[in-house]
């Protein structure tokens, strides 16, 4: 029995780590799979084909200039006997194709009944019909191991189901993961991530240690024991923080103890420099991804004061005794969090929230002896912790009642806010709002007058 889907892994950077010139130069396709067990006696299988653009020449449609490949993939029992063959075709942006290093990850994923396998996968490159080719043997298993085999990535995140996977992504269990045959870290992206399944049959204990092993052996890198509780088949996942390894390659071993038994997987990455980095920055024709390097300390503290609005607990009184460096590290790490595509050089979270603020700064700023500026009014804060309202309602002139406003959002759940310029000089303060994260005044209706909060509630 087989079941089979496939999807792009191509992604807006198209390196999802893979990018780096220390990578496999070109050549023939790899393919990196990773064997999980599933509860009906199947393997699933979670295969990545990394693609190198250096094998592919341009080609022109219209006023467009791109590369372009077919994929065609076998999968063969022990016999030879072809069990599925599927073809499809991508194409590439122009600018990628001089890149050194440059790949993009074709995802596959199927499932197998016991017994050992033959996966076969050729890239063809449809200008000049150059094939590179690779092939690599399978085993389902036979019955249930301990663990699955280690997946390494620079980007795996835990969501719900409604979270839909961005490009380069693919799903397992509650995780979405960036599709990658060997992760390659930069100076600015330096934690690891690995996910494994184990199959202890009964929920238990289990110790966990990761340990990072250069090309000579060494153990370079090693963690503190972590005991995990795991389901009798559950996952575990985690990051590695490795700020400061030399380039290179590497890889991560996961060791995992459960009971009396103790299990070890591993998988390769690597380790990029500056060049790496800057390559994928010019690739992409965007900025480096570490805007904080060359700021003062006055230009950090202008990016950390608006992040008030936006910051968990456990991110609070941390920043402000500090060293620059160490401010540095902070607004690195802070939106690091936060980016919903980190395999990519852009941070649109954070692109996206210093756009806000600016509107806002501009927008809702307060004058008077000593101006306010828009993010740290009452209105300011609001619409950076919930975006734009879906409706707006303003009197500036509303009779007895002083000025005010209602915003309304609409999508999700109804909010509504009520604004009330107390001064006439044009300083909103929050009075009213049915969202209960947010402070509302006892006495607001008092302060609107029975017009204006019936003219707030038929709004």
């Amino acid at each position: 029995m087989m079941q089979w889907t496939y999807g792009a892994a191509l992604s807006a950077a198209l390196a999802c780590g893979a990018l780096a010139a220390q990578q496999a130069p070109g050549g023939d396709a790899t393919l990196a799979v990773r064997r999980f067990y599933r509860t009906d006696g199947t393997t699933a299988v979670e295969a990545v084909c990394r693609v190198p653009f250096d094998m592919l020449e341009q080609v022109r449609g219209g006023d467009a200039a791109f590369g372009a490949y077919r994929v065609a993939l076998v999968v063969r029992d022990s016999t030879g006997l072809g069990l599925t063959e599927q073809t499809w075709s991508q194409q590439v942006p122009a600018r990628m194709l001089g890149v050194v290093g440059a790949s993009a990850g074709e995802q596959l994923r199927f499932a197998l009944s016991p017994g050992r396998y033959t996966v076969e996968v050729s890239i063809t490159d449809s200008a000049s019909g150059r094939v590179a080719r690779t092939t690599t043997e399978v085993a389902a298993y036979q019955e249930p191991p301990l663990a699955s085999d280690l997946l390494l990535s620079g980007s795996i995140r835990q969501v719900g189901d409604s979270v839909p996977a961005a490009a380069g992504e693919f799903r397992r269990g509650g995780f979405l993961i960036a599709a990658q045959t060997e992760p390659v870290l930069t100076p600015s992206q330096t934690q690891l991530f690995y996910y494994a399944e184990l199959y202890p049959g009964t929920a238990a204990d289990a110790e966990l240690v990761a340990r990072v092993i250069a090309a000579d052996g060494r153990q370079v890198v090693a963690t503190q024991p972590e005991t995990v509780r795991v389901e009798p088949a559950g996952a575990v996942t985690s990051g590695v923080e490795l700020a400061g390894l030399p380039p290179g390659g590497y890889r991560l071993e996961l060791a995992a103890r459960v009971g009396d038994s103790t299990v070890t997987r591993s998988a390769p990455f690597r380790m990029g420099g500056f060049d790496t980095e800057a390559a994928l920055a010019r690739a992409v024709g965007q900025r480096a991804t570490d805007v904080f390097a060359a700021m003062t300390e006055d230009q950090l503290d202008t990016l950390y004061r608006p992040l008030v609005h936006i910051m968990e607990s456990g991110e609070r009184g941390i920043y402000e005794g500090l060293s620059v460096e160490g401010k540095r590290n902070y607004l690195r790490t802070f939106w690091r969090r936060r980016d919903p595509t980190p395999a990519t050089p852009t941070n649109e979270a954070q692109d996206d929230y210093y756009r806000l603020v600016a509107y806002a700064t501009r927008q809702y700023r307060e004058g008077g002896a000593a101006e306010v500026p828009g993010w740290r009014t009452d209105r300011g804060r609001i619409f950076l912790r919930y975006g734009e309202p879906d409706e707006m309602l303003k009197r500036p002139q509303a009779g007895a009642t002083r000025p005010y406003e209602v915003w309304k959002y609409t999508h999700g759940r109804l909010r509504k806010f009520v604004f009330y310029d107390s001064t006439g000089l044009g300083h909103y303060e929050l009075i009213y709002t049915d969202e209960q994260r947010e402070p509302s005044r006892s006495d607001w209706a008092n302060l609107l007058g029975r017009e204006a909060v019936l003219d707030v509630q038929r709004f």
